[in-house]
């Protein structure tokens, strides 16, 4: 199984979130920056270039701030369902968690 490894030790906003994650997973230039499209193209073959399963780990999770901590775990809930709802093999791992 793949593993994307991010350090979020210098995330400040969502937008830093974005800016590591989308080019880790091959995600085109039109690919939307928030949860709906994540949850589109990450439980899909066909839209980034890394092909499920994967597993992400998020590391330095302590230092972000706190809205961006609240976002981080909209996310995480996301790839929770994502087995159960559409088959999809993502796992996260965040360190420490959130």
């Amino acid at each position: 199984m793949k593993e994307i490894r991010l350090d979020a030790s210098k995330w400040k906003t969502s937008d830093d979130f974005y800016d590591a994650l989308l080019p880790a997973l091959g995600a085109p230039a039109w690919h939307g920056r928030n949860l709906d499209a994540l949850n589109d193209s990450i439980s899909s073959d066909e839209i980034n270039e890394v092909a499920l399963p994967f597993r992400l780990l998020l590391v330095g999770t302590d230092t972000v701030p706190s809205e961006l901590r609240n976002y981080l775990k909209k996310f995480a809930e996301l790839v929770a369902d994502l087995p159960t709802h559409r088959g999809a093999n993502v796992s996260l791992i965040c360190e420490p968690p959130l």
